[in-house]
């Protein structure tokens, strides 16, 4: 996997140790992170998804209208919230979703996998004094919030990446991962959208007038379920028009026209792109190629992508981060018959993502990662893990935010 980091220095990747595991206890059918009933009922407040229950927000009857307009629970993709094909395992609550307990790293035992909470795979963050950073920074420098948006390419070729970004235990494991930044308890939003201007993409029958999952209402569980319910919509979606493709537009559109307030002042924007073509790649646009097909849209500049954006972090290109996942523009697996040229052709097939490459290497310091969607579909939630523990952790450490 090639990776951009964006430095002059090399950088060791951590390993993560804090995500804490709370003490198992049986859980009671019905209540909440525990399986539904068998009709599919749960204790009052809660919601049967993927027969598990959780809290998807308050009751419809006490919220408004939806704040962004384009989160219809309905748009045509009857039962796609189902959420049952991978997350086997994630609602138990003693499945080291950030509960505190033996995993605590004060616990003074000094075992190294002795099974307390530290062996469910995935990089962790090193064990550390209370007070200090991985770079030694005192903890209450930098960034106690994050904002992290996916944008997801939602055509039919990507079924395959989505479905192993939102399985359950790989998407609670980079939930984890996030909430462990910068020495733990992060503050953290989770929104989705697609690559067609789709707006937010929200579980069926969402209540929460948030659009977007946030770690002060809901448990990492309930988030991954949540996660896996919207990113299947960007999955049945069918995605942008042939050729017309673009994560990153899409996801600058969204945000630069939010009404929500998912983006706060004091948090650090993450931006996830995850797609198989470029951001309007010009071999996609009619003429751009020998068969005559694509679209016959273009995007703005990505160094204007970029600065609206940071006009949204009040001028400050720190508090903008993104980790990119597509064809990899150095690698060069030959023209496919209409000339468009691909950075792998089998088992995946992806192109030259030259547009979202730029836009990773555009962001400050270690805000920037990029990886190579061509190493397959087990490698996209590791990629974005990856991105945390070796990047985003130390853009959120160095972001000073003002006030």
């Amino acid at each position: 996997m090639r990776k951009l980091a964006l430095t002059f220095v090399g950088l060791t990747a951590f390993t993560f140790g804090l995500t804490l595991e709370g003490c198992k206890q049986e859980c009671v059918v019905g209540a909440e992170g525990c399986e539904c009933t068998g009709g599919g009922a749960c204790d009052p407040g809660l919601t049967c998804l993927s027969m598990i229950c959780v809290n998807a927000g308050p009751n419809p009857d006490e919220q408004s209208d939806n704040t962004s307009g384009n989160t219809n629970p309905g748009d045509g993709d009857s039962g796609d919230g189902d959420t049952g094909d991978g997350d086997s395992g994630d609602g138990d609550p003693g499945d080291g979703d950030g509960d505190s307990g033996d995993g605590d790293p004060g616990d003074g035992d000094g075992d190294s996998g002795d099974g307390d909470g530290d062996g469910d795979g995935g990089p962790k963050l090193d064990v550390l004094p209370p007070d200090e950073g991985n770079d030694g920074m005192p903890c209450e420098l930098g960034c106690q919030k994050i904002d992290m948006l996916f944008a997801l390419d939602g055509s039919a070729s990507m079924i395959q990446e989505i479905n192993a970004l939102k399985s359950g235990q790989a998407f609670l494991s980079i939930v984890d991962t996030l909430e462990g930044l910068n020495c733990g308890g992060i503050d953290y939003r989770i929104g989705v959208t697609a690559d067609n201007d789709n707006g937010w993409l929200v579980p069926n029958g969402w209540a929460d007038p948030n659009p977007w999952f946030d770690s002060l209402e809901y448990a990492p569980n309930e988030i991954s379920v949540h996660f896996e319910a919207a990113a299947t919509k960007a999955g049945n979606s069918g995605g942008a028009p042939l050729g017309c493709e673009h994560v990153l537009s899409s996801a600058v559109n969204l945000l630069d026209g939010d009404s929500s307030g998912f983006v706060r002042d004091d948090a650090l924007l993450v931006v996830v792109l995850l797609s198989d073509v470029d951001d309007y790649g010009w071999y996609d646009q009619q003429g751009g190629n020998l068969c005559g097909i694509g679209c016959n849209v273009g995007g703005q500049a990505v160094a204007t992508l970029q600065s609206t954006l940071v006009a949204l972090k009040g001028g400050d290109p720190a508090g903008v981060s993104a980790i990119v996942i597509a064809g990899d523009p150095m690698m060069n697996a030959g023209d496919n018959f209409c000339g468009q040229p691909r950075s792998c052709g089998a088992p995946v097939e992806a192109y030259h993502a030259e547009r979202l490459f730029e836009f990773a290497m555009l962001q400050e310091g270690m805000n920037g990662y990029a990886a190579d969607v061509c190493d397959g579909p087990a490698a996209v939630p590791e990629a974005v893990e990856a991105a945390l523990v070796d990047n985003i952790d130390l853009a959120c450490q160095e972001y000073q935010p003002e006030g």
